[in-house]
């Protein structure tokens, strides 16, 4: 049985397109919420490879498999950035900054 959708490439550009504009915001490192949300963008992106890829299959099954893994890795990206958020509001409630640069967050 065979899925029948449109040419789905589109998606896996796309989602490599999204993958760089997150890491462009990890990389940067203005602030730790533009960290997080690069981090957001880079999870998307990984959720919307699984996707595409069930998709170029052609198989019902395997887009089936492909939408349960992306929903695992969304579920994983929710908790991390959440337990981000809660670093972030730690850190401004201790030194009123979310700057990337004087958190030392990050560093072991």
């Amino acid at each position: 049985m065979t899925i029948a959708t449109t040419d789905p490439q589109w998606l896996v550009f796309g989602a490599l397109a999204l993958f760089w504009i997150g890491l462009l915001g990890l990389v940067l490192r203005r602030s730790l919420v533009g960290m997080l949300v690069g981090l957001g963008l880079a999870w998307a992106s990984v959720s919307a490879l699984a996707i595409a890829f069930g998709l170029l299959s052609g198989e019902a099954g395997q887009a089936v498999k492909a939408g349960g893994l992306a929903l695992c890795v969304a579920v994983v990206g929710c908790l991390q950035i959440v337990v981000g958020l809660a670093l972030v509001f730690a850190r401004v409630a201790r030194k009123g900054s979310i700057d990337a640069e004087e958190a030392r967050l990050l560093e072991g």
